[in-house]
């Protein structure tokens, strides 16, 4: 049942649990492991998200969610008479307790003023009032998705599974299939591409991505090329580039259809950015291009997955957006991402 911005599956159980999460597809993916626990440590427990309308759709389809909660402070929810309307409806679902993953201030108000009691989030001072069960951060240097599951753990939630997991329902499955069916049939394999990241200093020079699909394209593969419509410069100039044999998808899926095209792909060459996660929970084969960020902190978590980054003289994680040489990932070579996926999935 849908009612206005919120996604409802009506059901009775115990307890209602509420998880505040955050805002990027990456973030969200690395936070699905949270639900699961919480289902098993919990299982007649109902379990709710709070989520930004972009991610939303990632937490659908979930058998560990029941309900997702649609909350934009930027647009929909900006204004105070909205916020009001917000918590009023938050009032009325019930939940008794909130898991603040999100670092947040106004979300962490608006659940106290909706009467949620026990409120369960990161210590921090701006927010000493409203939590009521604060936990001392862990150190910055761990893995983002183990910082979400540490939270569930200081609560007394154990966690066996820290690998995120997705599904595709079956009718974005079919689609997908649908649609995928005739390039099975005319090439090898199915590659998408991913060729954009949030900053400048976390892409892979164009050239790089020309000289590798051209290569692609050259031993009988398809290139998909995903992203935002924002994106599709990208995709244009790799086009332009490689013209046969590569299709631009870039704007043209939400996420239910993305995750059910990345499911029928062969494999996925991204960099470090919200895709990869998607298709390394699909347990998709996942080739990620690392430069300035460190692996072992937003590093995508799958079964399948590789990542390259070489070794260079620079602090790792470098968050310098003046960076022009950018040599960390100047010095990746369309050879060593051929390597790696022949390694993974066998291209030769």
């Amino acid at each position: 049942m849908v009612c206005g911005l919120w996604t409802v599956y009506t059901c009775d159980f115990i307890m209602k649990i509420l998880v505040v999460t955050v805002n990027w597809l990456g973030d969200c993916v690395m936070t699905l492991p949270v639900f699961k626990a919480l289902k098993e440590k919990f299982p007649e427990a109902r379990v709710g998200v709070m989520a930004v309308p972009r991610v939303k759709d990632l937490f659908l389809n979930n058998p560990y969610i029941d309900e997702v909660i649609t909350f934009d402070e930027k647009t929909v929810h900006r204004q105070l008479t909205a916020k009001l309307n917000f918590i009023r409806e938050l009032r009325a679902a019930k939940y008794d307790t909130v898991y603040l993953i999100h670092r947040s201030f106004t979300r962490a108000v608006v659940c106290m003023a909706a009467g949620i009691g026990k409120r369960i989030g990161f210590k921090r001072k701006k927010t000493s009032w409203i939590i009521t069960d604060p936990v001392t951060e862990p150190d910055r240097n761990i893995h983002r998705s183990d910082r979400y599951l540490f939270l569930l753990r200081k609560s007394g939630v154990p966690v066996k599974d820290s690998i995120p997991s997705l599904t595709v329902s079956d009718q974005s499955g079919i689609k997908a299939e649908k649609y995928l069916e005739p390039f099975k049939k005319k090439y090898r394999k199915l590659v998408a591409v991913n060729p954009a990241a949030n900053w400048r200093q976390k892409r892979w020079p164009l050239t790089g991505f020309i000289s590798l699909i051209s290569e692609l394209c050259g031993r009988g593969s398809a290139v998909f090329l995903i992203g935002t419509l924002k994106e599709k410069k990208i995709a244009d100039q790799i086009i332009a580039a490689v013209p046969e044999g590569v299709y631009d998808l870039c704007g043209k899926t939400g996420l239910p259809e993305l995750a059910a095209l990345l499911k029928g792909m062969d494999c996925l060459i991204s960099a470090d950015s919200g895709p990869a996660h998607l298709g390394a929970a699909l347990g998709l084969p996942v080739l990620v291009l690392f430069g300035p960020t460190d692996p072992a902190i937003t590093g995508p978590r799958g079964r399948k997955v590789k990542i390259i980054q070489n070794s260079v003289p620079c602090k790792i994680p470098c968050y310098d957006l003046s960076c022009k040489d950018n040599i960390c990932m100047q010095g990746i070579s369309p050879e060593q991402v051929l390597a790696a996926m022949e390694e993974m999935i066998g291209h030769g």
